[in-house]
């Protein structure tokens, strides 16, 4: 276990904010300590397991971003991979949104790409396969984007060969919370992207009304694998420190919907109360209502999606 500085204002003051259990581990036993900067305003799981801890704690096979074809045989996991092949068309129409360059011309770099299935998407539609790269420390993620895809998946992004490239798009999806060394991650971020090139980090948002609603129960805190919680506003200044600059936000409405349902989940196992008819309705209503208000209020949104350049940059891409 380590304990570390907020990597924003590099302080080590901290005040309380929420006590919260691991959802692969409902018997209340472990309970996981979240602290909030008074400086930067980040949230974060302090202390918390080291670089080599957290392996350990990817290793339920609940965990959906591992999900693929060959280790999914339950009906719930092939709607889960059903829904997820869905969206990639949606999520890359996002990732390019405003890029002028065909398609044959991008270059596009995922950190945290899992099983390659969205970089795979982007080969499919026009980008070369030597214009695509993926970081994933998960070996057997990373083997299956290599053996079924032929992707180029390096370990990490200290990878010699990953810092010669560069991209016009550098994507950290559901990423960012993740990374211990956030600050030799987003070095690589700005060194690797290119003079007109867009980061597009997506992240839960504490600020949320699901996240309020849920509190300790809220999914999206999946302590300990996510170590950050990035109140909107965060984002900005962290990246700032690497001279990127964010000129838009916008919501991610799919994330409302896993996160509500499991949230839900996670709440009823807690209570020891079956997951029943009336739940499940009152369920649907707030998620048209978490829906509505996230339209009008989009800080409030469950998940958001952050667009960033290098700040010498004029002009979008």
């Amino acid at each position: 276990m380590e304990t570390v500085p907020c990597p924003i204002s590099n302080s080590g003051e901290f005040t309380p904010y929420l006590q919260v259990p691991d959802r692969f581990d409902c018997s209340g036993k472990v309970e996981w300590t979240l602290v909030r900067s008074p400086a930067s305003g980040l949230i974060m799981l302090n202390p918390r397991p080291d670089s080599a801890e957290i392996a350990e704690h990817y290793r339920s096979g609940e965990y959906d971003p591992y999900r693929h074809g060959r280790n999914s045989d339950a009906l719930r996991d092939r709607a889960y991979l059903a829904a997820r092949a869905l969206l990639l068309r949606w999520r890359a129409g996002l990732i390019m949104r405003g890029c002028a360059k065909p398609m044959k011309e991008c270059s596009v770099l995922e950190i945290g790409c899992s099983t390659g299935d969205l970089l795979h998407y982007f080969h499919r539609k026009g980008v070369p396969i030597d214009h695509l790269a993926g970081v994933e420390p998960n070996d057997a993620a990373a083997g299956y984007a290599w053996e079924l895809f032929g992707l180029e998946i390096f370990p990490s992004v200290s990878d010699k060969s990953l810092r010669v490239k560069k991209f016009d798009r550098i994507v950290l999806w559901h990423t960012l919370e993740h990374i211990h060394d956030i600050h030799e991650t987003l070095k690589l971020v700005a060194r690797q992207l290119k003079p007109e090139g867009v980061v597009v980090l997506a992240v839960p948002n504490p600020a949320g009304y699901d996240a309020e609603h849920y509190g300790e129960n809220w999914v999206a805190w999946d302590a300990p694998r996510h170590l950050y919680h990035f109140w909107p506003g965060t984002v900005e200044k962290l990246l700032a420190l690497h001279k990127l600059s964010v000129f838009r936000r916008l919501p991610y409405f799919p994330d409302l919907l896993y996160n509500t349902f499991y949230s839900e989940v996670l709440l009823s196992k807690r209570q020891k109360r079956r997951f029943t008819v009336h739940r499940m309705l009152a369920l649907l209503w707030r998620l048209s209502l978490y829906a509505v208000k996230g339209g009008f209020w989009p800080m409030k949104a469950s998940s958001l999606i952050y667009f960033a350049r290098k700040e010498s940059a004029e002009w979008e891409c």
